[in-house]
């Protein structure tokens, strides 16, 4: 089986801070993302975004869908599939010119759990309405497998609503010291349990 993890953005309260509005110029198109991608068409050619943050460093902000332009390179070295704009970004009124930023999207989402092999228990009583997909939901996954036919090197696993990376994707993301990101490994001691908390 491919190792996979999960990707999560990482907080600092410096460069990656813990909590910030970002406005968008123009506003980004409406989208829910656990279930749809952005459409490429409903997106403007380039945009501007306005942070009300002292400063911003960190390369993946996926709750703002922004990315830096040296997390894209990596993207593109493994042929990942995502959609991006051109962003200009303001933080304090200025431009930020030492680090390009894009809108940014993973959009190839894949159900990758060995139903055989993994141990669940089906949502019932679906809190999230899923729009026309007749694809079950999970209250709990205790044991999950990733299916042996799983080679993308970043998607969004759909059964867990995670964006997710092979070894190698991480590996080049250490290598390339691309900040404010932690990676947490799909292995025995991951479980799925998202109402735990409720």
């Amino acid at each position: 089986m491919k190792d996979l993890y999960i990707i999560n953005y990482e907080p600092d309260g410096e460069g990656a801070p813990y909590f910030f509005d970002l406005s968008w110029i123009p506003d980004l198109p409406t989208f829910h993302y656990p279930t749809e991608n952005p459409g490429s068409g409903t997106l403007s050619a380039d945009y501007q975004a306005v942070a009300d943050v002292p400063q911003l460093s960190a390369d993946w902000l996926p709750d703002h869908f922004l990315a830096s332009k040296e997390f894209l390179a990596i993207c593109d070295t493994f042929e990942c599939k995502y959609v991006s704009r051109p962003v200009e970004l303001l933080i304090q009124g200025k431009i930020r010119q030492d680090k390009r930023y894009f809108f940014f999207a993973v959009i190839e989402r894949l159900r990758a759990m060995d139903l055989d092999n993994s141990s669940f228990v089906l949502d019932s009583n679906a809190k999230l309405e899923v729009h026309g997909s007749k694809s079950p939901n999970y209250e709990r996954i205790d044991k999950l497998v990733v299916s042996k036919n799983i080679n993308s090197d970043l998607f969004y696993f759909e059964e867990i609503h995670e964006v997710v990376c092979s070894a190698r994707f991480l590996a080049e993301c250490v290598n390339k010291k691309i900040y404010g990101i932690t990676f947490r490994k799909l292995d025995d001691d991951y479980q799925y349990a998202p109402w735990d908390d409720f």
